[in-house]
């Protein structure tokens, strides 16, 4: 066969009999490249022509053909020079690559049938015409496949022929050579002599038949039907054959057939054993299964094997919304958490030869996909009509994710990015297996990570946008999507996603310094986030159930100024926070157990029968509100009874409870603080409250005090309602709340 290297650059004068068959113009240089991959067959030659894939040559366009080893691609058009610049054992590589490079075009042509990337025409076999080599491995195997398709009939007849007969009785043979003995006058032969049965080679050359099919069946994913019920060579026996017994078998059985037919087959099956073999077959018309775009069948293939079909996508995701198409989308657990909580992946396959850079476009251009990704998410989450409409239209794996949570240190989580380009061994193996720490080496980083930031030192920042770079064994999943066994892509996407996920930690972590804090018993969390969120906005994110536990993202860096402002804040956290010692927490690692050993003993999840408010100030009431508004939940306002004696930071006042016949039985949500003025000389300014949403509480809860007047006290319900009675002048006073981080 000939062999031509996709888009590499030829003299004219070197392909001018491999091309003979495909319109290809030379450039002023007088070169010539070919698009496609897959195989033809010129009569002209007469062969066959494969073009490889471009991924089997470096960046340099050399063909790497072993370690340090790298051949001109020029070199091995012809079969004559394959057989001096190549060994037996690559040479055999490209026999079976060329099988699987079938079958990646033919699967993708079953998906997409319609598909223009495609030129496919099957040779007729049959008739009288130009004889011509089919000595390649692929040809061997579809001649075989269509052996078996076309001569159903031919098998029948040979079976039902040499079975007939076989039980009757030799009765000349048995009243010679029997004994014989008398019962009422009736002879019996104790040993009749049936029809012997010779050997027959026949049934010996379906076997193997059979059997090939068998392999090619199991090793390549073909789904020929074998109708006849021999018992076929086990994989052992079968591995044997194909080391050279087959070969030897099939000589010595040769001449023991003489129909067409079983010539024929004769030929084929030891044409697979010995792939030199010259195979003549009935032709004088082309054929060929060329992919004239490659790149989109490995994209196809990546996507298959790695990502979210995008017809499962919601609009706008993926097809996003100003044209552009992101290749490869799916939802997995985030970074920064270790169960439930999931997050967008992006993924970019890039087509390229071995080694290639990425461009600075195609990075914009991820760093692109990204910001739209994360405007959509934000758009879903929006309380009107556009983001209702969305939310309906969103498949519930999609909607449930919510890239920046209700959260005080407003952080955003990370947005996985990540090219995928592919590899082939200089040692070409179909599966690299894993190394002795249990890493999958069909998968392999690149040094090359994109890292885009608006400030330094902020991690979870709505405009830090990471991109990593994988290189993943070309063969591995060339095979895999040929095969087409679901069951194998399937748990092949969910490891490799795992990988993605590992590596993309892997690299933070050598450029980040993480730790895990929760607040100490006397810190208000949300307060002190409040007040320094300057400081912590973008290295401070909340992805856990319990909310009050937070991770902290500080870059590693030689500036010293920046090392000091961070080593700044981690003393200022561990004063009122429980902060994990450096390398004691991992990014995506639930931190609550390192945590309680250094004395948080909160962190459990927030339930409806546990308190969620904590008391921030008592205000006095204009009127006692003992009101049916105020027991019914109906009430819309409150004015408070004077101006405030002290102090209070209306920001934080986000619940209104009242306080009914000495007790808090309900909250409202305030939806904003106004002042009003009243008639009234020494208190003329009050403070309105606008209030809805009232929720009833199941009990009375217990409150964690902090109001002047009763600092660090912590009631439960009977100590409450004894407060109250205790300090009657406060009866007329109103509670207001916000959310708490303390359960009491």
């Amino acid at each position: 066969m000939y062999i031509i290297f996709e888009e590499h650059q030829y003299a004219a004068e070197d392909v001018k009999v491999a091309l003979h068959g495909i319109s290809e113009l030379q450039d002023i240089n007088k070169n010539v490249s070919v698009s496609y991959v897959g195989y033809y067959y010129e009569p002209a030659i007469p062969d066959c022509v494969f073009i490889l894939p471009k991924v089997l040559l470096n960046d340099k366009d050399q063909l790497v053909v072993g370690p340090n080893t790298t051949i001109d691609p020029k070199e091995i058009i012809t079969p004559k020079g394959q057989q001096k610049h190549l060994t037996k054992e690559y040479r055999k590589f490209l026999y079976e690559f060329a099988v699987w490079i079938y079958r990646t075009i033919a699967v993708y042509h079953q998906h997409k049938p319609d598909s223009q990337a495609i030129y496919y025409r099957r040779l007729p076999r049959s008739g009288k015409g130009m004889r011509h080599q089919a000595n390649t491995y692929l040809d061997i195997i579809l001649s075989l496949i269509q052996f078996n398709q076309e001569n159903q009939e031919f098998f029948l007849y040979t079976v039902k022929n040499n079975h007939s007969g076989h039980n009757k009785i030799n009765w000349t043979r048995t009243i010679s050579h029997s004994e014989t003995f008398l019962q009422n006058g009736t002879p019996i032969y104790l040993d009749p002599v049936n029809r012997k049965r010779q050997i027959n080679f026949d049934e010996e050359l379906f076997v193997i038949f059979f059997s090939i099919l068998d392999y090619v069946n199991r090793e390549y994913g073909f789904r020929t039907p074998i109708n006849m019920q021999y018992e076929l060579l086990s994989p052992s026996q079968f591995e044997t054959y194909r080391k050279g017994y087959g070969k030897s078998r099939l000589k010595e059985i040769r001449y023991k057939y003489f129909s067409d037919k079983a010539v024929l087959l004769w030929e084929l099956c030891y044409a697979f054993f010995d792939n030199t073999y010259l195979l003549a077959v009935n032709t004088d018309n082309k054929e060929y299964l060329l992919a004239k775009k490659y790149n989109i069948i490995f994209e196809a293939i990546i996507d298959e094997l790695i990502g979210t079909s995008h017809d499962a996508i919601p609009p706008g995701l993926a097809d996003q919304d100003d044209g552009k198409q992101v290749d490869h989308m799916y939802t997995d657990l985030a970074l920064t958490s270790h169960q439930n909580r999931e997050v967008y992946y992006i993924g970019d396959s890039k087509y390229y030869k071995m080694s290639t850079a990425i461009g600075k476009p195609s990075v914009s251009k991820q760093y692109t996909y990204a910001r739209n990704v994360i405007q959509w998410n934000i758009d879903l989450w929006k309380d009107n009509e556009e983001g209702r409409r969305m939310k309906s239209e969103t498949e519930k794996r999609f909607k449930d994710i919510r890239l920046r949570p209700d959260s005080p240190n407003e952080g955003y989580d990370i947005i996985p990015n990540f090219f995928l380009s592919a590899f082939v061994d200089d040692q070409p193996t179909y599966d690299r297996g894993t190394d002795a720490e249990g890493n999958d080496l069909n998968v392999k980083s690149r040094e090359e990570t994109y890292i885009s930031t608006q400030f330094d030192n902020r991690l979870f920042d709505r405009d830090t946008l990471l991109l990593m770079y994988y290189d993943i064994n070309f063969l591995f999943v060339v095979r895999m999507y040929a095969r087409n066994k679901e069951s194998e892509k399937a748990q092949w996407k969910s490891h490799v996603r795992t990988i993605f996920r590992k590596k993309i930690q892997e690299m933070l972590a050598s450029k980040f310094q993480f730790y895990a804090f929760a607040p100490k018993p006397s810190t208000y969390a949300k307060g002190f986030m409040d007040k320094n969120l300057k400081k912590l906005i973008g290295k401070v994110f909340s992805p856990f159930a319990h909310e009050e536990v937070f991770v902290l993202a500080l870059e590693n860096t030689e500036n010293e100024q920046e090392r000091q402002e961070n080593e700044a804040l981690l003393l200022e956290l561990k004063e009122h926070f429980f902060v994990t010692k450096p390398g004691n927490f991992t990014l995506g690692q639930d931190p609550t157990a390192t945590l309680k050993c250094l004395g948080y003993t909160k962190g459990a999840e927030k339930t409806d029968e546990k308190t969620d408010l904590m008391l921030l100030s008592t205000i006095q009431a204009k009127v006692n509100p003992n009101t049916a508004a105020f027991k019914n939940g109906t009430a819309a306002t409150f004015v408070s009874g004077h101006t405030p004696n002290k102090a209070i930071d209306l920001q934080r006042l986000k619940y209104f409870a009242p306080i009914i016949n000495h007790e808090v039985v309900g909250a409202y949500e305030i939806v904003s603080v106004g002042v009003t003025y009243v008639d009234d000389p020494k208190h003329p300014m009050r403070l309105l409250f606008k209030l809805s949403n009232y929720r009833k509480f199941n009990k009375m809860f217990v409150f964690g005090v902090n109001n002047a007047a009763s600092s660090g006290i912590t009631l439960n319900p009977s100590q409450l309602a004894k407060y109250l009675e205790e300090k009657p002048s406060q009866n007329s006073f109103v509670f207001a709340f916000e959310e708490a981080q303390d359960n009491g």
